[in-house]
């Protein structure tokens, strides 16, 4: 290989697909071996199989497991426009969604790409069927927020399949730790520090907070409260402390009975830091119907700057929502033209102060 033209996987790439159109290699003929490969041109094996697995997204070869790399049917490169990209979040239409979408779809329709939107209700479940559903698709690459992201995926084995067709990921909002990829996510942690430390600047020392014990999000925002609580001496209320996963949501909102534990435990507190504007924004309902007054009695605070925390006047750090979306389609395109790179970041949040937080004397 001449190591002054294009990368060696390149290289390659234009090697295998000069054979099939020479009809060196035929219609479902086997491939050469990765060893074979690696001998030829002294190369690496992760080389190799870069190449491999572009040539399987662009629909020149196809793995059987077990078996090996085959050559596909002649006109199969030719339906594979490599314009397409699935784009997998939990929810489509609620909450800040739609902004994000909005900052994916402006990115990648610059690029001439189209996407292609399905949503897991963060249940594992559903998140297979999707993915299974979206690897029947000649896909460019895969935009997707995990689901139910604290816990090792279940589903690993069909993220593997993307991994071997040479399709890649990029997680937003979060990302599995045990899978390796590139992600564009809030940085979490700070923003949990950033929402709690306002808190203490009003003077609050005794502060609640609740957290979703599912997501990776929840427990990076209660890291950044704990450490917050940690820098200024003061007390970690565990009683004021409570989480709740995607199944408690429901009894969240509808058992009234669940609602005066809450007012119970935060008893003590004089402030509650909520895992988004939703959480926050039942909290401000529960304290309504109980005659409790935010801010007088109580300081609240939430995540993302939603819509209902601008109508509810409520303090909230802000998700970079639209520019996320933005930024990880821009990731993404880049490692498309380069699947060597990987692209780890954690986008800085904003505290936005309303009405729902006030100092105390």
């Amino acid at each position: 290989m001449d190591i002054g033209k294009e990368p060696k996987y390149k290289q390659l790439m234009d090697f295998i697909i000069e054979y099939i159109k020479n009809g060196d290699l035929k219609h479902n003929d086997k491939i050469f071996s990765e060893n074979e490969l690696m001998d030829k041109f002294d190369i690496s094996r992760h080389t190799v199989r870069t190449a491999i697995n572009r040539l399987v997204n662009e629909g020149w070869l196809y793995k059987q497991q077990g078996k090996g790399t085959f050559v596909s049917d002649p006109s199969a490169h030719l339906k594979n426009k490599g314009k397409l990209i699935g784009v997998v979040i939990t929810y489509l239409k609620d909450y800040i969604f739609p902004d994000i979408i909005t900052g994916i779809e402006e990115v990648l329709s610059e690029e001439n790409y189209s996407i292609l939107l399905g949503s897991t209700n963060n249940k594992i479940e559903k998140e297979r069927m999707v993915l299974t559903n979206l690897l029947n698709n000649n896909l460019a690459g895969l935009i997707i927020e995990p689901t139910k992201s604290v816990f090792p995926n279940p589903n690993k084995d069909i993220y593997q399949k993307f991994i071997d067709r040479g399709i890649p990921i990029i997680y937003i909002h979060g990302h599995y730790n045990n899978i390796s990829a590139s992600y564009i996510e809030e940085d979490d942690n700070l923003a949990g520090f950033m929402a709690t430390e306002h808190l203490v600047e009003l003077g609050h020392k005794n502060i609640g907070g609740i957290f979703k014990s599912d997501d990776i999000q929840g427990h990076g925002r209660y890291e950044g409260f704990i450490n917050c609580l940690r820098k200024h001496d003061l007390p970690i209320s565990e009683k004021g402390t409570m989480w709740f996963s995607t199944e408690d949501i429901g009894t969240f909102y509808k058992d009234e009975s669940y609602s005066k534990i809450i007012i119970e435990r935060l008893r003590d507190c004089t402030a509650v830091v909520c895992y988004n504007d939703q959480i926050a924004l039942r909290i401000l309902e529960i304290f309504d119907k109980a005659g409790i007054n935010v801010p007088e009695d109580y300081s609240v605070i939430g995540f993302d700057n939603s819509k209902i925390a601008e109508s509810a006047k409520l303090t909230t750090i802000a998700h970079p929502k639209s520019a996320l979306g933005s930024k990880a389609a821009k990731s993404l395109i880049k490692i498309i033209n380069n699947q060597n790179l990987v692209i780890k970041e954690k986008m800085k949040p904003t505290l936005i102060v309303r009405e729902s937080s006030k100092k105390i004397k």
